[in-house]
């Protein structure tokens, strides 16, 4: 009961979250009084669009697509049948020096601090009249939701326990539904992995940017595994959900751009497709 009650709660907590950052992108658009006026419903209309074309994505297939598709499910799949034995072997094999680069790893991947940093980076690019700031706060913003989205009904679906449950690592192993079962896929693995692509392509231009998130992601992933949070297989499909929620964000979201307004003292925000 205790671990429903948090399950419960954490979802919650989460829900909150995203409505705080909705409403905050609610009152900066209000206050920059734009010429064009038609970015947020463009915006917020851009996340059912990337849906659908995730869900028609593959009638537009060639052999190359169905090859990754394949190698995907099939790498995800030969983890989920190892994931015991890579369990018994990362476990056994622990060393002190780990434990906080692994804590750090798997805290940069909370919720709690990723849909807050998006606000504010939407916040800051605003008073700054940063574009491409406020551009990336937005585009996060987006494959976050749609990523966390995505893995909170896989997780839903497949009922796998977590590795410290200690109840096998098999869908559907307790007979009953369970809000407890909620390994499959990696919520912290798919969230960072969100946010990774869309930092590496607006900065593409700082050779730094893209090694150190990527290297971040990384460490994150790997930490999930460490500290006996997920299975492999579970990290390895949340990253790739994340990654492919990001691809797919940058591809078909409205951009924007600051300008002077001409009516008014301040800043007016247009849309780019």
């Amino acid at each position: 009961m205790t671990k429903l009650r948090c399950s419960i709660l954490g979802a919650f907590m989460n829900t909150k979250l995203s409505i705080a950052v909705i409403m905050l992108i609610l009152g900066l658009s209000s206050l920059a009084a734009t010429e064009s006026e038609g970015y947020l419903p463009s915006y917020l209309l851009s996340y059912p669009l990337s849906v659908k074309d995730a869900c028609l994505a593959p009638t537009d297939w060639h052999t190359k697509h169905w090859l990754a598709a394949g190698g995907s499910v099939l790498a995800v799949g030969g983890l989920y049948f190892a994931d015991p034995a890579i369990r018994t072997q990362v476990q056994s094999h622990r060393q002190d020096w780990a434990e906080i680069p692994m804590k750090v790893g798997s805290e940069i991947s909370e919720f709690k601090y990723l849909y807050p940093a998006a606000a504010l980076t939407i916040g800051a690019g605003w008073l700054a009249g940063s574009e491409k700031t406020m551009d990336t706060g937005l585009l996060c913003l987006k494959s976050m939701v749609l990523s966390s989205v995505s893995t909170q009904a896989l997780k839903v679906a497949t009922q796998r326990p977590q590795p410290g449950m200690e109840i096998g690592a098999g869908f559907w192993t307790n007979e009953s539904f369970s809000l407890q079962n909620d390994s499959f896929p990696s919520g912290h693995c798919a969230i960072i992995w969100s946010v990774v692509p869309v930092l590496a392509d607006q900065y593409s231009e700082q050779k730094w940017v893209a090694p150190t998130v990527y290297g971040l992601a990384t460490l994150s992933s790997l930490s999930r595994v460490y500290l006996d949070e997920h299975w492999a297989a579970d990290v390895v499909a949340g990253s790739l959900i994340g990654y492919l929620c990001a691809k797919l964000t940058l591809k078909n979201t409205p951009r924007l751009h600051l300008a002077p307004a001409q009516n008014m003292n301040g800043l007016s925000l247009g849309v780019d497709f």
